[in-house]
């Protein structure tokens, strides 16, 4: 999957070893860049007045100091690989710095496991979410206890897209679901959803003749649509599959997934394009609290994120630690 040029991963979860060497096959194979980043959560106010070794600032600047060295180690361990490779450790909100970092060094994917509670089988926790509508780039969220190759990609797309910023975001979900298929010998799925404006009210008022005369010129057109999507190399190919069902968006997707026993959900985040709000649609607020599977979130040319880059501290190799 030729895709990215300058990836982050995030290692600030349970599971980084995993996610790291993930992200390095991925750099690998992109020949791209490979960030390393944790970021420290600011000491609690209440610890900060309770202690008499540091001051809190000391405190943060001395565990920052242990995670980079604990992600050197694991950089090491990484280091046959040939990858170029960088370590990063800054103290704050983990999702903000971690924006912040995509904005300041125009990272074109962020890699990190979910961080969700796995007794209630919710793998997208608070993290994860905030990255899905603060970072302008794509977010991917490997499933914790991934470790080899997805069997069942699914690829949902809006077959009801009239402006050509969500029909090129189709295009990419399809690029990078069939890429990643092609590569882990993966069964694709494309998943597509359609309905008409309030049909049942307007059956009421209209009648049953003229709305299922305008329920079948409409699904002429969506069959048109897939068709133009699903051009060479999907048309010809015997591992994708078409779901094309009526129903609402998020409804047929949990469908499908769970049919499938989906590995993978590749899907976009809808915006308003240049300007600085939530980056994630309806559609994808509501499939994602129910997903129990790795998740890759492509967003539409042109976001921009409500983060601001602002200074960081960050922790350097070099920098001399506080004495205490």
């Amino acid at each position: 999957m030729r895709n990215f040029n300058n990836i982050l991963v995030y290692a600030g979860d349970e599971q980084t070893r995993t996610c790291i060497s993930r992200a390095t096959d991925l750099a690998l194979e992109n020949e791209a860049r490979l960030t390393i980043m944790d970021v420290v959560k600011p000491i609690p106010q209440a610890l900060g007045m309770m202690t008499d070794v540091a001051k809190p600032e000391e405190l943060e600047q001395l565990v920052a100091a242990d995670r980079r060295r604990r992600l050197l180690e694991i950089a090491a361990d990484h280091s046959d690989t040939g990858v170029t490779m960088d370590i990063v450790v800054s103290i704050g909100d983990p999702a903000t710095e971690i924006t912040r970092q995509v904005l300041r060094e125009e990272h074109d994917l962020v890699i990190k496991t979910a961080d969700g509670v796995a007794a209630t089988q919710r793998f997208f926790g608070s993290i994860a979410k905030s990255l899905l509508r603060l970072c302008p780039c794509p977010v991917w969220l490997l499933k914790p206890d991934i470790h080899g190759e997805f069997d069942q990609v699914v690829a949902a797309i809006d077959v009801e897209a009239e402006n050509k910023q969500h029909r090129e975001l189709n295009r990419q979900i399809l690029e990078h679901a069939y890429s990643i298929a092609q590569r882990d010998k993966a069964q694709l799925h494309v998943v597509a959803a359609w309905q008409m404006w309030m049909e049942d009210s307007v059956r009421r008022h209209a009648g049953d003749d003229a709305v299922d005369l305008a329920r079948k010129d409409h699904e002429r057109k969506v069959h048109q649509a897939v068709d133009e999507l699903l051009q060479t190399p999907y048309a010809e190919a015997d591992d994708v599959h078409l779901h094309l069902r009526h129903g609402t968006a998020a409804e047929v997707i949990r469908s499908v997934a769970d049919e499938v026993e989906a590995d993978l959900i590749v899907m976009g985040t809808v915006c308003r394009s240049g300007i600085a709000g939530i980056l994630i649609g309806n559609t994808a607020e509501t499939v994602i609290p129910d997903i129990t599977c790795s998740l890759l979130a492509l967003k539409p040319e042109g976001v921009v994120s409500p983060i601001e880059l602002t200074q960081t501290k960050l922790i350097e190799e070099d920098e001399p630690l506080p004495l205490l």
